[in-house]
């Protein structure tokens, strides 16, 4: 819930309070700056040229503006010169690749995370529709318990185990709907808030700093569960038994096998010729899901906030202001089906020629 709260939070100051703000989407401002003016999206949101010497934050560039305007309202007869020499600079990126990457290793803390429920998926699959105990208490065989005991420093919770075990469906349907969707509801806008918090910072240590501090937000209901989580439940986790999915039962295990088993079976192996198995094994697909979400999440965020101009560049759309501050967990969770109310009237548009 804590980490779901702050997520909340970062997408209500993206899409809210950063439109109160004057903010426009970052995009693609100042990507090719240090090209300029030997290509053709060169304009920042300011409707002036791009340069290095002049792309600044977006807290620099908005103070920097709102210092030009002051001393044109109050010079009104000074209003050229101040426009020559009180130059706000515009507001664009520093590092267009560095951004992809930040964006590379948060897609990877949040690819753990769907792999977990799809493992929870697979366990709700893979075990009995019935009910089996998951505690058992087995006293050892091969001595009296109290003489085992003192020869081992055992107490009586060394002689409980806990494993997964069957469960009815009606308690599997129970924990779909309030353990797994709530889960993936969360993963949803971690991925969604996280990218965009990130695409819409432009200075290199800002991102640095951010990627990080998404991971630790990511990171805060482990650190919750195992600070707060009772004695109790923290043995009961501790004894918890790996559980194998039936899928992969039928792998060898190397440690039990004998050596005359494994030599022969190495033997065999290499009279085989390697095929397509072995060369799928061999190739990282988690990394590839990796790039390809990255890129999914990335030109989702140019979708849903960003525009080409006629030179092709993605630069921000219009922006209009909400109607209020009310950002409700429908707007965070499915902004697609329920956007934020915004008035009409653009408050900024892309400057043209």
């Amino acid at each position: 819930m804590a980490q779901g709260a702050l997520l909340y939070f970062i997408a209500k100051e993206e899409l809210v309070w950063n439109s109160f703000g004057g903010q426009m989407y970052l995009c693609d401002f100042g990507r090719d700056s240090g090209q300029c003016p030997d290509v053709p999206d060169c304009m920042g949101p300011g409707g002036t040229a791009l340069s290095p010497p002049r792309i600044y934050s977006w807290d620099l560039w908005a103070m920097r503006t709102y210092v030009r305007d002051s001393l044109k309202v109050l010079f009104p007869d000074r209003a050229d010169d101040i426009n020559k020499f009180a130059d706000p600079g515009e507001y664009g990126l520093e590092s267009y690749y560095c951004r992809l990457l930040c964006c590379f290793l948060f897609t990877v803390t949040v690819m753990s995370d769907l792999m977990g429920s799809i493992n929870m998926v697979k366990v709700f699959i893979d075990t009995p529709n019935k009910a089996e105990c998951w505690v058992d208490y087995e006293e050892p065989t091969w001595a009296d318990k109290e003489h085992a005991k003192a020869i081992h420093g055992w107490t009586e919770l060394d002689l409980v185990t806990v494993r997964v075990a069957g469960m009815p469906l009606a308690w599997k349907i129970f924990n779909v709907i309030v353990v797994l969707l709530p889960k993936m509801f969360l993963w949803k806008i971690t991925a969604e808030a996280g990218t965009l918090f990130l695409m819409e910072t432009s200075g290199i240590a800002d991102i640095i700093v951010n990627s990080v501090a998404l991971s630790f937000i990511l990171q805060i209901d482990e650190l919750l569960c195992n600070e707060l989580m009772s004695d109790t439940t923290r043995n009961m986790l501790e004894k918890l038994e790996e559980y194998h999915i039936e899928a992969n039962a039928s792998e060898p295990d190397f440690e039990t096998m004998a050596d005359d088993e494994l030599y022969a079976q190495n033997e065999e192996q290499i009279k085989q010729c390697w095929g397509w198995r072995e060369i799928l094994e061999l190739f990282p697909l988690q990394l590839v899901l990796v790039i390809l979400f990255t890129w999914f999440c990335v030109e989702r965020y140019y979708a849903k906030h960003c525009a080409s101009d006629d030179a092709g560049a993605r630069v921000s759309q219009s922006m209009r202001l909400p109607l209020g501050t009310d950002f409700s967990l429908l707007n965070a969770f499915l902004p697609h089906f329920f956007p934020v109310p915004r008035e009409e009237d653009p408050f900024w548009v892309m400057p043209e020629d």
